[in-house]
């Protein structure tokens, strides 16, 4: 059976229906892909795509997102906002179970967030959609019913969050890493660090039902050898990337077995910086890096022929909340340098600018697997080297990559940020409420 493929804007990603056609007694099994091994599979404080991926599996949330970006029911049949928008309250489907069959109540959607709140609990994805949280309420079983001491656009967005098991959590506080109970269309069978996480159907799950009897993911980080093995049919699920994708679609092989399509998706590649450098503490010298960098010829070399969308700030290009009178930084080498003289770093004999005893040397984190990102190494090693910065790449595995990224424990990060329409709102990333370990502001602005 042909595989089905849907591409992101700088992606594919291919599915399938089976990896074969099975005799009828035989099980569906569908493989999927990962990365790298998730840091861990407990839904608030998972921070990396790895464990989300398969978060979705195990667990169900309040509400969920369809694909036209609409709030449908999740472990919540209805629920209903004030006119003020300060009360939040959710009335459960009575069929949701957990995998030992006990129910799920608004107990254990009280809990969830209390975890989530909980300052000693790395929760930085969810906490800020629960900022002014003033109570919960469980005044039954099947209600729960949240109050706020002021409105907040986005704030239906964090009900979207898994909800978990407050007797799971209370009997094995640690299982939730790396063997959690979920409420969920399948359960974990099995996990293989860095190799395999198997999952089965649950028969006894409300709500959405799972399609396949089994769902593989196998973690391969590096994006060549997953291609190759999408070629062969060994996965059913995988993204291709833009400088696959000439080879994906001249292959008989591949397209003998899969199905290439196009998927949007609102998200931004950028540097982020740590302020708390001390070359970076400088505005100047981030507006210094800002122009050293060849923007368009990147974007050309990189996404031929017809290269990318240059941002102006931390937004998609074509919506509202972008500046229009504000433009790209432009490529000024030369205002680089002077920029960077004027905050005190001068070039010195090894062509590495210092001020006083330091140098201005920048480790950037990324993971592994990419020519893409191998490519942006090198064009902004190039670029910085030119204007008397040192740029040391620093490649670490998804695990790491996830914990050190989400504690802003880095120098530099090179990461993505995904936007949910209809408000893309950069307070979690910005707003100095949400330096670490409130939020995801792990660049330190201030």
């Amino acid at each position: 059976m042909k595989r089905l493929a849907l591409a992101a804007l700088c992606a594919c990603v291919l599915l399938s229906c089976s990896r074969r056609e099975p005799a009828a007694p035989q099980k569906s099994t569908l493989y999927r892909h990962l990365s790298g091994d998730p840091a861990t599979l407990d839904p608030v404080t998972s921070t990396e795509e790895q464990g989300l991926q398969v978060v979705e599996m195990i667990f169900r949330p309040l509400i969920g997102i369809d694909a036209a970006r609409r709030f449908v029911p999740g472990l919540a049949r209805e629920w209903s906002v004030s006119p003020d928008g300060l009360v939040y309250e959710f009335r459960l489907d009575p069929e949701a179970r957990w995998e030992d069959g006990s129910p799920v109540t608004s107990d254990d959607a009280a809990f969830t967030i209390e975890r989530i709140r909980d300052p000693k609990v790395p929760a930085p994805t969810w906490r800020s959609g629960f900022d002014h949280l003033a109570a919960i309420e469980t005044p039954d079983k099947l209600t729960v019913r949240y109050r706020f001491e002021r409105p907040y656009a986005e704030r239906l967005l964090a009900f979207t969050l898994p909800v978990v098991s407050r007797a799971a959590f209370n009997r094995a506080p640690g299982d939730v890493d790396r063997k959690p109970q979920g409420s969920g269309p399948y359960r974990l069978v099995s996990w293989e660090a860095n190799q395999k996480i198997v999952l089965a159907r649950r028969t006894d799950s409300a709500g959405t039902k799972a399609h396949f009897d089994e769902m593989v993911f196998r973690v391969i980080p590096d994006r060549a050898v997953h291609f190759q093995a999408g070629v062969r049919g060994e996965i059913d699920e995988f993204r291709v990337s833009r400088d696959q994708r000439p080879a994906a679609e001249s292959s008989p092989d591949f397209n003998a077995r899969n199905h290439l399509r196009k998927v949007p998706q609102p998200v931004i590649v950028l540097l982020v910086w740590n302020v708390r450098h001390p070359l970076l503490s400088d505005a100047r010298a981030r507006r210094a890096l800002a122009l050293a960098w060849p923007r368009a010829d990147t974007a050309k070399r990189l996404y031929p022929p017809e290269g990318a969308t240059l941002i102006s700030g931390p937004y998609l290009p074509g919506i509202e909340e972008n500046a229009p009178d504000v433009p790209p930084p432009a490529h000024d080498v030369e205002e680089s340098r002077r920029l960077l003289d004027a905050a005190g770093w001068k070039p010195g004999s090894d062509g590495i600018r210092r001020k006083g005893s330091r140098r201005a040397s920048v480790e950037v984190i990324y993971p592994p697997g990419g020519a893409v990102y191998t490519a942006l190494i090198e064009i902004w090693t190039q670029a910085y080297r030119a204007i008397g910065v040192q740029l040391v790449a620093r490649p670490v595995d998804w695990a790491a990559y996830a914990e050190r990224g989400s504690a802003g424990e880095f120098e530099a990060q090179f990461t993505g940020r995904t936007f949910i329409p209809p408000n893309f709102d950069p307070y979690p990333y910005y707003h100095s409420s949400q330096i670490p370990p409130n939020g995801q502001n792990v660049g330190y602005y201030k």
